[in-house]
């Protein structure tokens, strides 16, 4: 199994564990802070995420390829990100998007949004079999949504075997992978040193996707890694927006 099968199947792991409905979408229920502008209610939050067609479509993976179009175009990026990783654009919107932003695939190859978006259709392994880098991404990704799940220090010996019991048939390796990422301990600056320039916007995304954003710890957390990634408070609340998940920043 591939990294962004594990990554859809620890997603949903991670939502029956902390209670995290992914997209969040609470129009309806009052929140601490006020965003910029206010999000209609959707009437199936969960269905974009899963790649289905819910009001704002598309998709996680476009959601993604969406936050990276917005990064190129002046996202704020962190003074300790490592150099640019060569290729990232093709990685994230497709084989071929440095052309005029086209997204043109080899015969046997897909974007990293179609990759991941058929991981959550079909919770877990994707159709197109992702890049060793689009591999890569994922497996990041999967470190910054675990850590973000683990942040206010509440993942309980149920909450882990609910995750664990969501990879199914993955293999050894990535059943050690995800053991080790819960065991760890949260280091943002750890996890921010691992991120190449261009994907802060996203990395911060799935992190947000791993937290119910319901108490201070979860609150500190994402400001922390928010300002190591040197994403700007106007543009983390319009993740937020994005996410329908309650506004960071007042």
């Amino acid at each position: 199994m591939s990294l962004a099968g594990t990554l859809a199947k620890v997603a949903l792991g991670v939502a029956a564990a902390k209670g995290v409905s992914m997209v969040i979408a609470r129009a309806s229920q009052p929140t601490a802070t006020k965003g910029p502008a206010s999000q209609p209610r959707q009437s199936d939050p969960l269905s974009s995420v899963l790649g289905g067609k819910g009001e704002t479509g598309g998709g996680l993976g476009s959601l993604l390829e969406q936050l990276s179009t917005a990064a190129g175009a002046g996202g704020g990026t962190g003074a300790s990100a490592p150099a640019p990783t060569p290729g990232l654009d093709a990685v994230i919107r497709g084989p071929g998007a440095a052309t005029k932003g086209a997204i043109n695939k080899a015969p046997d190859e897909g974007s990293f949004a179609e990759v991941i978006n058929q991981s959550f259709q079909r919770s877990g392994e994707p159709k197109i079999s992702p890049t060793p880098q689009q591999d890569a991404v994922a497996g990041l990704m999967l470190s910054a949504m675990l850590q973000a799940a683990k942040c206010d220090g509440r993942i309980d010996e149920d909450e882990k075997s609910k995750i664990l019991a969501a990879l199914g048939d993955a293999s050894r390796d990535e059943i050690a992978f995800v053991n080790r990422e819960l065991s760890s301990p949260v280091n943002v600056q750890a996890l921010v040193d691992q991120v190449p320039k261009g994907l802060e916007n996203q990395i911060y995304a799935v992190s947000v996707l791993g937290i119910d954003l319901d108490s201070q710890k979860e609150a500190e957390y994402l400001a922390a890694l928010s300002s190591a990634l040197g994403i700007g408070s106007r543009e983390v609340n319009a993740i937020h927006a994005k996410l329908g998940a309650p506004a960071l920043f007042t």
